[in-house]
């Protein structure tokens, strides 16, 4: 996640320039946001089975993306719907027999609410909050193998899950937001492994942008 992090503070440090913007109000506002960054798998040991029942260690981290909606109820409470992929695994195996292809990945679907404090910072460029989210963590694991013959195996399963964040948002004018968080991520088992673990519980962090949507005002 070295790659996630530095992006991270290179971003903060660019927007934390004097005078980049004007106080806005987020009262009643919509966002759409793209976010990427990484994750960290703390619960298991991830394994996988290969060509000739080879069993290989999975990366225990990786990427995500994803889209997000929030609306702002009030200066101090947004409600978020959001949806990533995590890239659980791909990989490509050649023997004798032909070459397999196996990608997993994890796509959650949270609900959730950020609270944002302190009440100094309503209407202000940077705007501290904390959060948290439930919702479903979809995995799909597909695997084909090539040779004299083609296999194909393609399965899908579902686990409860949820998140607790906190972070900053970064009012970058009257329609940009940026957003820097850190998340834990808790869930329920798969009933079968996808992509070698059936567990991605552990810590990420993300960077967003959004484009900011509906009113909006200058703050004091």
């Amino acid at each position: 996640m070295s790659k996630t992090k530095t992006l991270m503070a290179i971003t903060l440090v660019a927007v934390a320039a004097p005078g980049s913007t004007s106080a806005q109000s987020l009262a009643k506002r919509h966002q759409i946001e793209l976010r990427m960054g990484g994750w960290s798998q703390v619960t298991d040991t991830r394994t996988a089975v290969g060509i000739g029942g080879v069993t290989t260690t999975v990366a225990s981290n990786g990427f995500i993306g994803g889209v997000a909606y929030g609306h702002w109820l009030q200066e101090e409470l947004a409600f978020r719907i959001s949806a990533g992929l995590m890239a659980a695994s791909i990989d490509v195996q050649t023997s004798v027999s032909g070459v397999a292809t196996d990608f997993a990945a994890v796509v959650p679907v949270l609900f959730g609410m950020r609270y944002y404090f302190p009440r100094s910072t309503y209407g202000e460029q940077f705007r501290p909050f904390a959060g948290a989210g439930v919702g479903t963590l979809i995995g799909s694991h597909e695997i084909v193998q090539t040779g004299m013959t083609v296999v194909a195996e393609t399965r899908t399963e579902a686990a409860l899950g949820g998140e607790v964040e906190a972070g900053v948002s970064i009012v970058l004018g009257k329609y940009v937001l940026a957003t820097i968080a850190g998340a834990y991520s808790l869930m329920t088992d798969f009933d079968r492994p996808i992509g070698g673990s059936r567990n991605y519980s552990g810590p990420q962090m993300t960077l967003g942008i959004s484009l900011l949507l509906g009113g909006g005002s200058g703050g004091n």
